[in-house]
């Protein structure tokens, strides 16, 4: 089950996903791991839409055995490119090629917005060991600075009725859900340098961006390379890194 924009964008510019998106921060990174036990299950840190890489990448060299689920096909190319060594399958949040009770995590970098949310909490709830965890972890871009809130304003224009991390319904769905409660929360500064052109693959990475024709994704490049132009060769393009853990609530 993938939305439109996801299906179509991420399809047309999973090279420009990873030229444009950032990695994550060692702090966040390092809280994650802390919190999976490799003894759980098989001891398999299971990551659904993993899209490219970024997260898989992050969480292979921090020395943890991870199968990746992408359920969109060039962006699974990308990974399994990146990293051959990976178990990289095809799969969804809401039909996770995994058995019951078989990993010890499931971590959701950049994706949970696009799940159904319910469908894909009770496969989560199937797949994990009973104390295992389920981890979502996010790059956010800071609105409080004004060129960035201007970036996000061209976005809007055209976002039709994408789900958005902002938009909260991902969260509300996991705390609405007896079965799962928060544990740790951890948010850290994390800009990457950037410069025009990054700026430009990372608006182009977008989903509902990259869905669209040429001749109007020529058009919002036009603006967001005018946005940019006055603030240098490079600058931060600023993120904040997060991530939310949650436990399986004992006796659920």
């Amino acid at each position: 089950m993938v939305h439109e924009a996801a299906a179509v964008g991420y399809q047309r510019r999973s090279e420009a996903y990873i030229a444009g998106r950032p990695g994550y921060h060692p702090e966040v990174l390092a809280a994650i791991v802390a919190s999976i036990d490799p003894s759980l299950g098989t001891g398999l840190t299971l990551e659904l839409g993993a899209g490219t890489g970024i997260a898989t990448t992050a969480l292979v060299d921090m020395g943890l055995t991870v199968r990746a689920v992408e359920p969109v096909a060039a962006m699974r190319a990308r990974l399994s490119e990146r990293l051959p060594d990976v178990d990289v399958r095809a799969g969804s949040a809401e039909e996770i090629p995994a058995s019951d009770a078989s990993v010890a995590a499931v971590v959701v970098a950049q994706a949970f917005h696009w799940f159904d949310g319910a469908l894909a909490l009770n496969e989560i709830a199937r797949v994990l060991d009973v104390h295992g965890c389920l981890i979502t972890l996010w790059n956010v871009r800071d609105e409080s600075v004004p060129w960035m809130a201007a970036y996000t304003a061209i976005q809007d224009t055209v976002q039709g009725d994408t789900p958005r991390y902002r938009d909260m319904r991902w969260r509300r769905a996991i705390e609405s859900d007896q079965r799962f409660e928060l544990v740790n929360e951890l948010s850290v500064d994390n800009p990457h340098r950037s410069n025009p052109d990054h700026t430009v693959s990372r608006f182009l990475s977008t989903s509902f961006i990259a869905a669209l024709d040429q001749p109007t994704q020529t058009k919002l490049e036009a603006e967001v390379r005018d946005l940019v132009a006055g603030l240098g060769e490079t600058y931060d393009f600023p993120y904040t890194c997060e991530t939310q853990i949650w436990k399986r609530r004992p006796g659920q």
